[in-house]
């Protein structure tokens, strides 16, 4: 059998066996390479996902390709990497960190950014209800959900939401008349259209749109014009079955100085939050755009990055950046902890730590066991997984190292937290009790 048709009915079948978000992260764009002597060579497009295969996902994914293939076959998973060209100092012949390559198109049609796809990004806890929104509006636009009112804080990836629903739509329908723009561009659009007397033109502009995709929308608030032609056109477009994606700050009901009418356009379809990134998504997103610009840092760099709890993703993006070039200017062959330091990075007031004992308390409540139970000794089941996901949420919420946790749970080793860890991180995926009473304890702390 054909190497690709084998492995397109593996990940056939290993989408009915994963969570959504689950295979598109980790299964969706993986390729098989080679099956020789006995071993299927699988190449993933990142380390993060290259490191999820193989301790999660190799057992089922190798009884899923011995069942299709009709032959034993050992797995063995490899970085599909693409080489790109340097352009940077390199220290003995090698690159530290090489700039991203952006594809160079026209973005003024439509006002995509390039990057910002469905391809590069990284989805988790915080997003994979947003994203399957997504994904269900790119199936049917302008009837599933809409509008699709995308809100959340600075830096968790709002706008790469929207302008990857935007990317996809186009590539399925090239001729789809398709525009993201910031509400303040609206904004200012009628105002010159005001001052030209080209408010027909602006109208036009707008409402012929079959899916508009606007960021930022709480600028409208306190603008009575604005709002009014807002209005006006939202529902020119809602009308007539054209998709409309918008995004805040915060959701529409906390948006001082917007008109009741238009809160409740905007709640008329689906409203979902974006959070903050977790732990796993946090290294998964550093090990992305360290990937990206090719810098070159270690697993104990990265762990130390995302084990504090950024306020703003976009911030810690930028301290990656400024140690990467600390390392290159000390002639360092990458990026490790000792960069860092010698980097004197100011992380207050951008990392903070949630107190251990409250969240301690707040999962026997939640999970209504006794503290004492949690850091005692009782193997029973059920304060087993409570001590797991206590374990879990203390690492990734907390941001506690392995080894203090394991001191709060009773003088545990770091072994057994990894474990735990590794246990609830695979479980929230595929099930569904377990991450609601994740997401309650989370929204108590």
């Amino acid at each position: 059998m054909d190497h690709n048709i084998l492995w397109k009915e593996v990940l056939t079948k290993a989408k009915k066996q994963f969570d959504p978000a689950h295979f598109t992260t980790f299964l969706a764009k993986t390729e098989l390479q080679d099956i020789k002597d006995g071993q299927a060579t699988i190449a993933c497009p990142n380390t993060y996902s290259l490191d999820i295969n193989k301790v999660r996902n190799k057992d089922i994914l190798t009884k899923l390709i011995n069942e299709v293939s009709l032959q034993p076959l050992t797995l063995n998973f490899i970085l599909n990497a693409t080489p790109q060209i340097s352009i940077t100092k390199k220290i003995d012949d090698t690159p530290l960190f090489k700039p991203e390559t952006v594809k160079q198109v026209d973005i003024a049609s439509h006002g995509l950014h390039p990057r910002f796809t469905f391809q590069n990004l990284i989805v988790g806890n915080s997003n994979n209800f947003a994203y399957a929104a997504a994904q269900a509006i790119v199936n049917s636009p302008g009837s599933t959900y809409n509008p699709l009112f995308i809100w959340g804080g600075v830096g968790v990836g709002k706008t790469h939401l929207m302008h990857s629903i935007g990317h996809e739509l186009k590539a399925k329908n090239p001729n789809m008349r398709l525009r993201y723009f910031p509400a303040e561009n609206f904004t200012n659009d009628l105002y010159q259209a005001l001052r030209t007397k080209s408010i027909d033109k602006f109208k036009d502009k707008y409402r012929s749109l079959d899916c508009m995709i606007v960021d930022d929308i709480q600028f409208l608030a306190g603008k009575e014009y604005g709002q009014e032609e807002f209005f006006h056109t939202f529902n020119a477009l809602h009308l007539a079955g054209k998709q409309i994606i918008l995004a805040s700050d915060r959701k529409p009901t906390d948006i001082k100085d917007l008109e009741d009418r238009l809160v409740s356009r905007f709640l008329g379809g689906l409203t979902v939050d974006v959070q903050l990134p977790d732990f796993e998504m946090r290294i998964a997103i550093l090990k992305q755009k360290a990937e990206d610009k090719n810098i070159k840092i270690t697993s104990e760099a990265l762990d130390y990055l995302a084990q504090n709890n950024p306020s703003n993703i976009r911030a810690l993006e930028g301290k990656l950046q400024e140690a990467a070039l600390m390392a290159l200017s000390k002639q360092q062959p990458e990026v490790s902890i000792n960069t860092f330091d010698q980097a004197k990075i100011d992380t207050s007031g951008l990392f903070h730590k949630t107190n251990p004992r409250h969240i301690l308390s707040i999962c026997a409540k939640t999970l209504n066991i006794k503290t004492g139970d949690i850091v005692g000794k009782s193997r029973q089941a059920p304060i087993a997984k409570a001590r797991h996901l206590t374990a879990y949420i203390l690492l990734t919420v907390g941001n506690l190292p392995l080894q203090e946790v394991g001191e709060i749970l009773g003088g545990r080793d770091h072994t057994s937290i990894m474990h735990a860890r590794d246990k609830i991180h695979t479980a929230l995926s595929t099930d569904p009790q377990l991450s609601i009473l994740f997401h309650q304890i989370k929204a108590s702390l």
